[in-house]
């Protein structure tokens, strides 16, 4: 929403710096954001001579806001400072009443001075020092926020109010966020003098060697001397974050807080391992409430690696102590370094007696793995068979990886659809087994598909200590695993190794089903069977997508030569029938007409020739009370889906009022880089419509059409007839995903 003072200031900053070369000229639309909090820096920047324009806060211009003198209320006769003006502007942005941009600091200013210092938890002087100039130029927001939460808001002035000559400023808003974590462990350095100057990038803070050498022995119940409140409260923020609410943050060691931190422990496998002492915070407990992998010291049952363990290695596993192992069913590591498991290394394992928790991943290390919005089906067939192949057992958790740190839109756009479709396929007929759903990942990503029952259990990822998901959020509910370290494990081989913190919720696979041997270079040619499978259900399921059907065809066996019912249904009159068929090639091209083929750019655009083809067909249509551009956009969005094959049709009249229109797409060679594989697809989609009442549709169709002097006219009666069809059938059921929301009316009726 627009603001005037906002825009006054924007206005001024314009105006005053426009003639800088340094200077980016703000959008004057009383927004404030994030290029006019910078806007502000720049001006703060150019008019104390900083070195290095920049827009950002660094430590050349922390060094500046140190060094001005502080201003205090001044005279309405004493000469305009640009400095205050600036001030003023930045109270505007945020969101306090600075009176003017006057450059005199008087009475409304020294007010709106006030108020932030006390919203960001400071003492509230009005004198304009340099955490005034920090938090005002910085991007932090300090009232309370619609979905801000008071107790946070609170540790974050408490954290200000007692730390901030070392951590800044922070954001009091009552929001969550990774500067608010971090800023944790900032207070710590400062509580222990480890860190006296400011630090000015939270993001370098890390509980080091330091850190935890200065921490007290531990802090206990009636512990509260005048050395302990400051720890105390650092604790008590840090149990409130990972969901134990200590009553107060006070700094008061008291009964609550001592049950509260013995639950916490409890609940993150701290106690039983010669760790902790129940209810103390020991420096070892502290790690783990300010940081998600803990004290990385700490001993664990459980690890993961992928390594294709020898009977030494896994030997020697269980003589370190451990009792599981996360193995992976597919994939490799490095070029060409298999680390799937083996038969002959599941009889190491069992010979050992190590119990085993299988992983899925042949990606998930960044977004663009789960762009793919088949992607899920596909891993899910994969890990199904990959896991019956070597005998995982009945009702065994499998843990499907999201490994990067995503942000939560992500989370929601990609993530869960990706989970929505494993478990589309894991609760139908394929998995004879009766395979679980499990999740690795950050902790949000875990407990956001707990929440929404799309995984079982979790194995975390806190190991990466810095994700977004992982700063602030607490262990997710069902954990069963939390990776938390990796090192080199010393064997006969020595092997990367990650150390797991065990739960007992899952308590893994002590014996396989027996199953046919396999040698590796089998397991990979069973593998790659299913692979080429999966790229014909991908083509399937993105030409689905476009009709509106995919959800017929995720968990649907992929039968060829056999007609499979989308649905019967009746609207204004119309009876429509839909099926599909599937074949592996395309057996007879005489009845059916020239089509369209689909053809990219380098830019994954269509080819101006493919684009060339569309024109042609929207150029041939005449049918009245049609927008023949709309059926341009429709064959472009399939075009765009499906990325390459041919597009055909078969176009019968059946009566005056009914009609036969099969689309035949053809997909090509699925594998053209692969000279050892010929694989493509043909899928058909027979709609079948009758109108009851003809004479309310001015649809126009001249059967004369039907010659082979006119193919290209055919084609066009052919698409029109789908787009009449599928408009109809999708307003009917509210399903129409393609890219046509902005038609109004494709067809009139006549009076």
């Amino acid at each position: 929403m627009s603001d005037s003072n906002v825009l006054a200031a924007q206005v001024y900053l314009n105006a005053m710096f426009g003639g800088h070369p340094s200077w980016v000229s703000l959008d004057e639309d009383g927004i404030t954001g994030i290029a006019t909090m910078q806007g502000i820096v720049r001006a703060f920047q150019i008019n104390n001579n900083v070195g290095g324009v920049t827009g950002s806060i660094g430590p050349l211009t922390i060094a500046k806001f140190k060094s001005l003198p502080t201003i205090s209320k001044m005279n309405p006769s004493d000469p305009s400072s640009i400095n205050v003006c600036l001030i003023q502007c930045a109270l505007f942005c945020k969101g306090y009443a600075a009176g003017g941009i006057t450059g005199i600091y008087y009475n409304a200013g020294e007010a709106a001075v006030k108020s932030y210092q006390s919203d960001a938890g400071l003492v509230d002087t009005g004198i304009i020092n340099w955490k005034v100039w920090l938090g005002l130029l910085s991007l932090n927001w300090f009232k309370l926020t619609a979905t801000g939460v008071p107790y946070i808001r609170a540790i974050q002035q408490n954290l200000n109010s007692d730390h901030s000559d070392v951590i800044g400023v922070i954001a009091c808003d009552g929001e969550i966020s990774r500067y608010t974590v971090l800023s944790l462990i900032g207070a710590l350095q400062h509580e222990e003098n480890v860190t006296t100057d400011l630090i000015v990038d939270l993001n370098t803070v890390n509980f080091g060697v330091a850190t935890t050498n200065n921490f007290p022995s531990s802090l206990k119940k009636n512990q509260n001397g005048s050395s302990y409140i400051g720890y105390n409260k650092l604790a008590q923020y840090g149990l409130y974050f990972n969901g134990y609410d200590p009553g107060n943050f006070d700094g008061i060691f008291d009964a609550t807080m001592e049950e509260k931190v013995s639950e916490f422990q409890t609940f993150y496998g701290l106690n039983n391992i010669g760790l902790v002492t129940d209810g103390e915070v020991n420096v070892s407990t502290m790690k783990s409430l300010l940081t998600s992998k803990g004290d990385t010291g700490r001993t664990s049952k459980a690890c993961d690696c992928a390594t294709v363990l020898t009977q030494t290695q896994a030997g020697n596993l269980v003589s370190a102590g451990y009792t599981h192992v996360g193995r992976y069913l597919t994939g490799y590591v490095g070029v060409g370094v298999r680390k799937y498991m083996t038969f002959e290394e599941i009889s190491n394992i069992n010979n050992a007696g190590l119990r085993v928790f299988p992983i899925y991943q042949d990606g998930g290390y960044s977004l663009e793995y789960f762009l793919d919005k088949n992607q899920g089906v596909k891993d899910a067939y994969l890990a199904l068979n990959a896991a019956d192949r070597i005998g995982v057992p009945d009702y065994s958790t499998i843990y499907f990886a999201v490994d990067f740190d995503c942000y939560k839109y992500q989370v929601d756009d990609y993530i869960i659809p990706y989970f929505e479709d494993i478990n589309s396929i894991f609760d139908s007929e394929f998995n004879t087994n009766n395979y679980k759903v499990g999740v690795y990942g950050p902790r949000y990503v875990c407990q956001r598909l707990y929440e929404l029952e799309y995984a079982e259990y979790s194995f975390v990822a806190d190991m990466s200590s810095g994700f977004s998901c992982n700063l602030g959020y607490k262990l997710p509910s069902n954990w069963a695993f939390d990776q938390f370290y990796e090192y080199q494990f010393i064997s006969s081989p020595s092997f990367d190794l990650d150390k797991d913190a065990y739960s007992g919720r899952d308590i893994g696979i002590n014996s396989f089903e027996q199953r046919p041997y396999m040698t590796p270079q089998q397991m990979e040619n069973d593998n790659f069977s299913v692979i080429v499978d999966n790229e014909v259900r991908d083509y399937v399921l993105k030409s689905a997508n476009a009709f509106g059907v995919r959800d017929k065809f995720v968990a649907g066996e992929l039968r060829t030569g056999v007609d499979i019912p989308l649905g019967s249904f009746n609207f204004g009159g119309i009876s429509i029938t839909f099926k599909a068929r599937l074949e592996d090639q395309l057996s007879d091209h005489t009845d059916l007409c020239d089509g369209l083929t689909i053809s990219l750019d380098n830019d994954g655009n269509l080819s101006t020739a493919c684009n060339s083809r569309i024109s042609e067909i929207e150029s041939n249509i005449d049918i009245s009370g049609l927008d023949s551009s709309k059926i341009g956009n429709l064959l472009r969005s399939i075009s765009l889906s499906l990325k390459q094959g041919e597009i055909m049709l078969r176009y019968t009249p059946l009566s005056t009022q009914s009609w036969k229109i099969d689309f035949v797409i053809e997909s090509g060679d699925l594998f053209p880089d692969n000279v050892s594989v010929d694989r493509e697809i043909v899928i058909e989609y027979s709609l079948i419509f009758e109108i009851s009442n003809l004479s309310n549709y001015n649809l126009n169709i001249n059967y004369e059409l039907v010659d082979d002097e006119h193919v290209k006219s055919i084609m066009a009666v052919f698409l029109v007839a789908i787009i009449v069809l599928w408009l109809l059938y999708q307003l009917a059921f509210g399903v129409f995903l393609l890219l046509l929301t902005d038609i109004d009316l494709l067809f009139e009726e006549e009076d």
